[in-house]
């Protein structure tokens, strides 16, 4: 559905006739509630961007309430004056088409298979492959990286991808079919290798390492420390420490395990309790309550950030030292989360309430140097930049951004008006997986059948990468960069849907560059938004915006394109998964097949959250 430009009247036409065309379109336009509509309100919508000139702006609404509506080509915006209608539509997924009833028994099976292969690698005597972990002398309560032991080593613990692995786990303790949180069964099993987890998360705060002491000393610059041996001894060698986003990215974990517990009405001392008596062994925890589990873990981590934020670190690829987005996103959501619980428990807590202080000035001081002072803005690009110091040298664009948001934004804290920053729908988030798309549709050889398509493409970590998965050479697609590109478009739709909002787009092919990806149309207003700019004498620019009113045919068909686009992520994965479900970290960029560590558990949470939300909205879209 859209407007054309309609064509000037023929100098023949009576010009009574034409003064009736008019005014009945005038009435049309004020009347029907089928069709689009333009108002003069002021710009709104998401965006981290300033607008410099914003003071000199003018909006006009476009409102679109039904994409397949006929239309009147005499239909003007505002007669008599000579701007009229552009054509909008929802771009199609042309001519890439997924076969629905294949790619759908695809996903349910690569469902079980990844979330079993995550399982495989984490120690716990509970699960299928905990002799031959312990074999190689891996503890209870460890989550090595991939099996992998020869080019490469991965034969180790991170704290970072411990934290993401089990955060999935998390997901998993209650049964996902559940029709009311009284009727949740707890999965004792997996409750069980939480409480490991977090246990040897106690341990290895205490522990002395090549980054420094834990939580003996006063800075705790030991738990920056990113990599341990399976066993739990430090990892002595040469490394790129410390990497500062291990501790938030713990708690955030830590926070969304009560949180579930919460949820359903069962508390830690039952979930220890039922673990103890069903399996008849005793954990021998560090904590008993949720108390306990506050102080003795938690509350290092969030110290830890309070004390370190502003140093410098190594990026989550542990390559570059600086201050990195990625980094500050989880430390920023990390503080808040601890900041609303704290609050949650102020009046059975209420000796906590100056360190909540603390957090609170830590929080307002991440705020303005994430905000003012880190340039990760940069106001030379749409899109969020993940190390502005190396600038001299990359694009600036890297899919931690990406990976940041849906980290930082994955769970509801307990009030809602406690945002984080950066959520799915930013315009910077949205707009750097445009231009990781775009970049890397070229760069990659098995992307280019799918190159100015409307359609998912294979995902690497960064424009510039040169890890092949072995040693340096040329980087590749990951499968954790693609499975996160098709999780923040599901979540984008369940935000919409959630906050229940208009859904308003400036059509501006700077800020909202990503929605050129689902609709076509927005350059004929850029266009003449820029003609009246330039020919107004007050240099006064009319803009325009998109208006899709919540819950129409067109806010529901707008959903339904992101979430197609969402799936041919997916299936671009699905091109170059193995024929028995296995995931490495990397595919090669021009044969496709897998390359690098083997059965990296990052790859498999990646895929299984993303295919988690997916399940969510399609209960939304049916």
């Amino acid at each position: 559905m859209g407007f054309e430009k309609a064509k000037g009247c023929n100098k023949f036409r009576n010009f009574t006739v034409v003064l009736t065309v008019v005014f009945l379109a005038l009435v049309t336009l004020l009347k029907s509630k089928d069709h689009y509509s333009v108002t003069g309100d002021p710009l709104v919508g998401h965006s981290h961007r300033n607008d410099v000139d914003g003071a000199n702006r003018s909006g006009n609404n476009i409102t679109i309430v039904d994409f397949f509506k006929p239309y009147d080509p005499a239909y003007p915006t505002s007669a008599p004056t000579s701007r009229f209608f552009k054509k909008i539509n929802l771009r199609p997924l042309s001519p890439y088409s997924i076969p629905r009833v294949n790619f759908t028994v695809w996903i349910d099976e690569q469902y079980d298979i990844s979330f079993e292969r995550l399982l495989l690698n984490i120690g716990d005597q509970n699960l299928a492959n905990y002799d031959s972990l312990r074999g190689n002398n891996v503890l209870e309560g460890v989550i090595i990286a991939s099996p992998s032991q020869n080019e490469p080593n991965y034969f180790f613990q991170w704290i970072r991808d411990s934290a993401i692995a089990m955060n999935t786990i998390v997901f998993n303790l209650f049964s996902l079919d559940a029709e009311s949180a009284e009727s949740a069964g707890l999965n004792v099993t997996l409750a069980g290798t939480v409480l490991k987890y977090l246990k040897n998360s106690y341990e290895l705060q205490r522990l002395e390492n090549p980054s420094g002491s834990g939580v003996d000393s006063d800075l705790l610059k030991g738990l920056g420390e990113p990599k341990w041996n399976v066993d739990n001894r430090p990892f002595l060698d040469a490394w790129g420490r410390p990497q500062n986003d291990g501790p938030s990215l713990r708690t955030l974990t830590s926070f969304h395990f009560l949180r579930e517990l919460q949820k359903n009405s069962v508390s830690l001392e039952d979930v220890i309790a039922q673990y103890e008596s069903h399996f008849q062994h005793e954990l021998d925890l560090p904590f008993e309550n949720e108390r306990e589990l506050y102080e003795n873990i938690i509350f290092w981590d969030l110290q830890f950030v309070v004390k370190n934020w502003k140093d410098n670190t190594f990026d989550l690829w542990e390559e570059i030292q600086g201050q990195h987005f990625f980094t500050s996103i989880v430390q920023i959501s990390s503080i808040k989360v601890a900041i609303a619980f704290l609050k949650d428990h102020e009046k059975d807590w209420s000796d906590l309430q100056e360190f909540v202080n603390d957090l609170e000035t830590c929080y307002d001081e991440l705020t303005s140097f994430i905000f003012e002072e880190s340039g990760f803005l940069n106001p030379n690009k749409n899109f969020i930049v993940e190390t502005p110091s190396m600038l001299h040298s990359r694009s600036g664009l890297d899919i931690a951004v990406i990976i940041g948001s849906i980290l930082t934004h994955n769970y509801e804290l307990s009030n809602s008006s406690n945002s984080i920053p950066f959520d799915v729908d930013d315009s910077g988030v949205l707009n750097t997986l445009y231009s990781m798309v775009r970049s890397m549709e070229i760069i990659y050889p098995i992307n280019h059948q799918r190159a100015k398509l409307k359609t998912g493409v294979a995902l690497g970590r960064y424009p510039e990468d040169i890890y092949d998965g072995v040693k340096t050479s040329e980087g590749n697609p990951w499968f954790l960069s693609t499975a996160y590109a098709s999780e923040l478009l599901y979540r984008l739709i369940l935000r919409n849907y959630q906050f229940g909002d208009d859904l308003i787009i400036s059509l501006d092919n700077w800020e909202s560059e990503f929605w050129t990806l689902i609709f076509e149309g927005f350059d004929d207003y850029v266009a003449e938004d820029n003609l009246n700019y330039n020919g107004n004498s007050n240099g006064n620019k009319n803009t325009y915006q998109l208006v899709i009113p919540f819950n129409s045919p067109a806010f529901n068909q707008t959903m339904l394109s992101i979430f197609d686009l969402a799936e041919s992520f997916l299936d671009k994965i699905r091109e170059h998964v193995s024929d028995d479900g296995n995931m490495s970290e990397q595919f090669n960029k021009y044969t496709g097949y897998l390359q690098g560590a083997e059965n990296l558990s990052w790859s498999y949470g990646a895929f299984w959250t993303s295919c988690n939300v997916r399940s969510k909205v399609l209960e939304l879209l049916q």
